[in-house]
């Protein structure tokens, strides 16, 4: 397991600054947790962690996993990177899959581009995983179509293949966005089980439940630039600037907690 270390990044696009010198780091086996509103940065930087760069993007500043070193032009790294030890899951489940192929067929495809696997190890892999993260009569899910599977189903099976590549780092764009309270607390109890098996997460999110429950460090971003940082259940708390207490207390879930206790 490696530590990331994001130093002075500083991203434009167009001539536009859309990131403003964000460092943080996040050690090996924790969560880190983005939150900031809308244009924020929190998608980009993202998208920088797994070298998914637009064309237009011009970068200075350093990421680091472990001792390895990315720049804006390592293209072979950031390639050997994805997969084998990070991991991104999108906020669209359903953009990532063909509503032409089965289940199987991207489970299979996934695999086979990351690794020599045979189909009938691939078939093994995959229903372990689809049990892992909770979805039953996996043989059966295999064999339907993206269409034929709700929201919050398509969130866990693409979880799923996720875990089949075994990463170390596993990035999240908006998790638990528009599913229903089954499923959302689904896919909450399976991080934390990620981050016991000493999984890397880190996961931009507005639900302050999962922040609080996947804990560890939390990052506030505003126009481009880290506003606050501290740990999850501290800021949350107490946020010292006026923007990070403008985006909190504006949450309902966290004006029910304050009411809960009594703050």
């Amino acid at each position: 397991m490696e530590k990331i270390a994001v130093k002075q990044l500083t991203a434009q696009i167009e001539g536009k600054t859309i990131l403003q010198d964000i460092s943080f780091e996040v050690e090996a086996g924790q969560s880190l947790v983005i939150i900031g509103g809308s244009g924020s940065g929190k998608t980009l930087l993202t998208k920088i962690l797994i070298g998914q760069l637009p064309s237009s993007l011009s970068m200075q500043g350093e990421v680091h996993y472990g001792s390895m070193y990315l720049e804006r032009n390592s293209l072979k790294a950031w390639q050997q990177l994805r997969g084998s030890q990070v991991a991104y899951m999108s906020q669209n489940p359903m953009a990532m899959f063909n509503p032409f192929q089965t289940i199987q067929s991207h489970f299979w495809e996934t695999l086979r581009s990351h690794s020599k696997i045979s189909k009938s190890a691939c078939l093994t892999k995959a229903v372990a995983s689809m049990k892992e993260v909770r979805l039953g009569e996996p043989e059966e899910l295999l064999k339907k179509y993206p269409f034929e599977l709700s929201g919050g189903m398509l969130q866990r099976v693409m979880l799923a293949i996720l875990l089949c590549l075994e990463p170390e780092t596993i990035i999240l764009d908006e998790p638990t966005s528009a599913l229903d309270i089954h499923n959302r607390e689904q896919i909450i109890l399976i991080l934390k089980e990620q981050l016991a098996k000493g999984k890397t997460l880190i996961t931009v999110t507005h639900d302050y439940h999962l922040a609080r429950e996947l804990g560890g460090k939390m990052l506030v971003m505003y126009q481009g630039a880290i506003m606050e940082e501290g740990q999850v259940d501290k800021l949350l708390e107490n946020p010292s600037q006026p923007y990070s207490q403008d985006l909190i207390l504006g949450n309902p879930y966290e004006r029910l907690v304050r009411q809960d206790a009594g703050m």
